[in-house]
C-alpha cells in the first residue's frame, strides 16, 4: 500500500471505525431530530409543517427509487441462456477449417 494512501486512509482498517462511524451518525440524527422540534416553520402546505416531515419524504422517495428496480429489473433483464451455453462454440464458426 503507498504511504499517502496509508495515511489517509488508514483509520479505515482500524477495528472500532465501524461503531464510531454509527455511533456519529446517531449523534447527528439527534441533533437533526432536536433543531427540528425546536424550528418554527411557516411552509406552504400544512402538512410539511409536521414532525420529521422531510424525513420521510426522503426516506418514502429513496424506497419508492429501490423498489421500483425489483419490476424494471424483470422487465429489462435477459434471460440466464441468452448468449448460448459458454462451453460451445458460436454458430458461424462451426462450420469453417
Amino acid at each position: 500500500m503507498h504511504p499517502v494512501s496509508k495515511l489517509l486512509f488508514g483509520w479505515v482498517e482500524a477495528p472500532r471505525t465501524p461503531l464510531f462511524l454509527f455511533i456519529g451518525v446517531i449523534l447527528v440524527c439527534a441533533g437533526l431530530v432536536l433543531v427540528d422540534l425546536t424550528l418554527n416553520r411557516h411552509e406552504y402546505i400544512h402538512l410539511a409543517e409536521g414532525f420529521a416531515f422531510y424525513a420521510m419524504w426522503g426516506f418514502g422517495a429513496f424506497a419508492f427509487a429501490v423498489l421500483s428496480g425489483w419490476p424494471l429489473g424483470k422487465l429489462l433483464r435477459r434471460s440466464e441462456d441468452y448468449y448460448g451455453e459458454a462451453e460451445t462454440t458460436p454458430q458461424d464458426v462451426e462450420g469453417k477449417p
